[in-house]
């Protein structure tokens, strides 16, 4: 998995469409997520129906590319509706909280959202890969309280783009300690403080 490729599919679509959903796509979702099979073999249309039921392919007549979207859409929401535990003063302190709820929660399930993501990295996927990353990109800012517009939101989504995706990816493959995904984040966070306090005193000796 690309660090770069996943990056610059995030950051190229920075207003994605909100997917359909219902209580009842939500609820296989979950049904389908907890089975097994879903984390150790690829996803294809007879694999859901072995895990859930025969009709499950009508709620998602697109075919495994809308599930695995759904999947991460579904993470967003749960993120998002967990938005008052993120109290802190500090934005930072904030997108770090949201980043670690949204992976803390889907740990019973992180096999399965590495099959999600190989879905998505087929060429074929690229625009719902993109649209995709975009908008966990944009529920975490959201989740944070982030209200930028203009060119801060832009250049606050490709910040952050870079710190999510390469947390996903060490969480995916390196995940089981969740310690060290902490840490890992944390160093990624530090980088980016650094790399904008220096930025901040070159813009003001220029101007």
């Amino acid at each position: 998995m690309n660090l770069s490729v996943l990056v610059a599919a995030a950051t190229s679509a920075l207003h994605p469409p909100a997917p359909a959903h219902s209580p009842q796509r939500d609820a296989l979702l979950r049904r389908f997520l907890a089975d097994p099979r879903a984390g150790s073999q690829p996803w294809t249309p007879a694999l859901l129906k072995q895990c859930v039921s025969a009709e499950a392919d009508l709620l998602f007549p697109d075919g495994v590319a809308q599930v695995a979207e759904a999947c991460f859409d579904l993470m967003d929401r749960e993120m998002l509706a967990a938005t008052d535990q993120f109290r802190s003063r500090r934005i930072s302190r904030r997108v770090r909280a949201a980043i670690m709820f949204r992976l803390e929660a889907a740990t019973l399930h992180r096999a399965a959202i590495r099959q999600a993501l190989a879905v998505l990295l087929v060429p074929t996927h690229a625009r719902i890969l993109a649209r995709t990353l975009g908008r966990s990109v944009n529920a975490i800012w959201e989740a944070a309280g982030d209200t930028s517009t203009g060119f801060t939101f832009v250049t606050k989504r490709v910040t952050l783009a870079g710190v999510y995706i390469s947390t996903l990816l060490f969480w995916l493959t390196r995940g089981g300690n969740p310690a060290s995904v902490e840490q890992f984040l944390d160093r990624r966070l530090a980088e980016v403080g650094r790399i904008t306090r220096l930025r901040n005193r070159l813009t003001g000796r220029i101007a």
